[in-house]
């Protein structure tokens, strides 16, 4: 027989026992599964339902639909990633690993934005967005996820007044009072947020990575010297620019917003889109741990070379 053969039949036999012969059998009967099998094509077709006959109103859905795909595939390294780091030993190299896909994921949807930015009708747009209601990109669920399993902290004065930064947007620009875009995304998704926002300590990557700082004893001081651990720092770089890879979607999908709502101040459900979008650029950072390490690293490094330049 066969080794190769006799080899994935051992298996079977090692796995189903004496159900293997059923289960070879089950294969010889089944029909052959062909690409759209697999893929669900048929599925996938079915769910472009645009509600006007606006031609760019397929583009504007179809982009949406697939960057929720990827969000759902940089989820999958994410939580890859911090799984890794929980192992013991931690597998750094394969969180490294992640965190490089979830990189790559995150430049393809960023590039990407010129679909919505160059390839839609503004004209369209303006006009095609009345018939979303109070719906909004604002509450992709995934995103916010992606936020929280990076190491996204909540804005807080204290325990009782503590919230996500992005409950103080989709705001009335009058009256600052939430608005449906926000009061209806949060009874949808507020309390999964929340839950996973109490775990994740150490199930985010951040916080996963600093539980393997602790446990081997390294400051973060420490990871951007000459000294460092090579697959430390190598994970510590990547985290970075995870970190500005979120932030760069981030601005990308400001830039399309200020294109095609540049006559329309007010988003979706008349919430303070630009000033959300712009302080959110700002202010939020998802492994700031590192990115203060890192400064600190560079400064030092600078006064090193004024003085040797001095010397």
């Amino acid at each position: 027989m066969n080794t190769q053969l006799q080899a994935a039949l051992d298996k079977l036999t090692a796995r189903y026992g004496d159900r293997a012969a059923d289960y070879v059998e089950g294969t010889a009967i089944r029909r052959e599964i062909i690409y759209d099998d697999y893929i669900q094509t048929d599925t996938l077709l079915s769910l472009q339902k645009p509600l006007t006959d606006f031609h760019d109103e397929m583009t504007f859905l179809v982009y949406h639909q697939q960057t929720e795909l990827w969000f759902r595939l940089i989820l999958h390294e994410l939580e890859y990633g911090v799984e890794a780091l929980l192992e013991e030993p931690a597998n750094v190299v394969v969180a490294t690993e992640s965190a490089v896909r979830a990189n790559r994921q995150f430049h393809f949807l960023t590039d990407s934005f010129d679909i919505l930015i160059d390839g839609l009708s503004t004209d369209a747009f303006m006009e095609f967005r009345k018939a979303f209601g109070t719906s909004s990109g604002f509450q992709s669920a995934q995103f916010r996820a992606i936020e929280v399993l990076s190491g996204l902290e909540r804005l807080s004065k204290d325990e009782k007044s503590e919230q996500f930064y992005w409950e103080r947007a989709a705001r009335d620009m009058n009256t600052g009072e939430p608005t449906l875009t926000l009061i209806k995304f949060k009874e949808k998704h507020l309390h999964w947020l929340n839950t996973m926002y109490e775990n994740r300590k150490p199930f985010s990557f951040r916080l996963a990575f600093d539980k393997v700082l602790h446990d081997k004893k390294v400051a973060y001081a420490d990871l951007f010297t000459a000294t460092a651990s090579a697959e430390l720092r190598t994970l510590a770089e990547e985290l970075l620019k995870l970190d500005a890879s979120i932030i760069e979607w981030k601005r990308s999908h400001l830039r399309a917003a200020a294109k095609h709502l540049a006559k329309a101040p007010r988003g979706t459900g008349e919430t303070n889109w630009a000033e959300y979008l712009n302080r959110s650029l700002k202010e939020e950072h998802y492994f700031p741990e590192l990115i203060n390490a890192r400064k600190a690293a560079d400064q030092e490094e600078e006064i090193e070379g004024v003085t040797l330049a001095d010397a």
